[in-house]
């Protein structure tokens, strides 16, 4: 795991911001740990990630969303520190507002909030691309199975790596690799138009007005790009449960009824990414999640064997 050097703040504060900091607050997050300065009249945020690889994208992420989200606020990106390398950090500037998963309480505010957010995605999904479906290294693909067939391919390459057996266990790789071979029997979505995606969409990664409690920013994306509406599902309900967000979204769409299904197909698979680019697996979690995706499988009629 990467732990930050004493000192590292200032130097970024030194190197990008120009002086040292008057005030640092730390988040401890998943993949990163987050500093909030202030320095002079600038605040600003230090993203310090404990794997590589990281930083760039959620810059280019960002600027994926910044042409595609009005209204929002997004945060600036200032600079982006050692890329690719051991230690690296984005720079962005601060957005006023707080995480939604801190801040709402009442019913009201959270009725409010979960029809205000969902509203704000499905406005986001319903933009399309005519040249189809991105993989998650940006290839375009006239359908969304041969952009997802991409990146499972991808996973399961990982899989069957020397370092995901340092990670996952042997029985556990084998029923993910299993999976991977049925995504092509799995019923396809009745949504067949591709939409840009913020790519970690939960309550965490949207801010709120302190005064208000109105949606007010978007923070964190994931690999935002035009790929299926149904992947930017899969982590509504990850953070804050009692939101209700999933339930709200299908409420408001028309999904056909295999929708539950490919979610926690998604979801699963998800979680293989965050664990290859985090080192971390919880395996008693990963267990039940492929058991869940097994037995949704034995429930819903599945395609015939090509």
């Amino acid at each position: 795991m990467f732990i930050l050097e004493q000192g590292q703040v200032e130097r970024l504060c030194q190197t990008y911001l120009g002086a040292n900091a008057s005030s640092v607050e730390k988040i401890t997050g998943f993949q990163a740990d987050v500093y909030l300065v202030q320095v002079g009249r600038l605040r600003a945020v230090l993203k310090c990630y404990r794997q590589p690889n990281q930083a760039q994208r959620e810059a280019d992420a960002l600027g994926v969303l910044r042409r595609y989200v009005h209204g929002y606020a997004l945060p600036e990106v200032i600079a982006v520190h050692q890329p690719g390398e051991r230690g690296e950090a984005l720079i962005l500037t601060y957005i006023h507002g707080a995480p939604a998963s801190h801040e709402l309480e009442s019913p009201i505010e959270i009725d409010r909030f979960a029809d205000d957010f969902v509203d704000w995605l499905r406005t986001l999904h319903a933009i399309s691309c005519e040249k189809g479906f991105q993989d998650e290294t940006g290839a375009w693909h006239d359908t969304f199975a041969q952009a997802y067939l991409k990146d499972l391919a991808n996973r399961v390459e990982w899989l069957q790596s020397p370092e995901a057996s340092e990670t996952v266990s042997a029985a556990l790789r084998t029923s993910l690799i299993d999976l991977a071979a049925v995504f092509e029997r799995i019923p396809p979505s009745n949504v067949t138009s591709s939409s840009m995606i913020h790519g970690d969409a939960h309550a965490a990664n949207f801010l709120v007005d302190p005064d208000t409690h109105r949606l007010c920013g978007v923070i964190d994306p994931g690999m935002a790009r035009f790929a299926h509406c149904e992947l930017d599902l899969v982590h509504l309900d990850a953070v804050r449960p009692d939101l209700k967000l999933l339930n709200n979204y299908l409420k408001k769409s028309s999904f056909d009824a295999a929708v539950r299904l490919r979610l926690a197909y998604f979801g699963l698979f998800c979680d293989v990414r965050q664990i290859r680019q985090t080192g971390v697996c919880d395996e008693a979690i990963l267990a039940r999640k492929i058991a869940k995706v097994q037995q949704l499988l034995k429930s819903e009629p599945l395609l015939a064997a090509i």
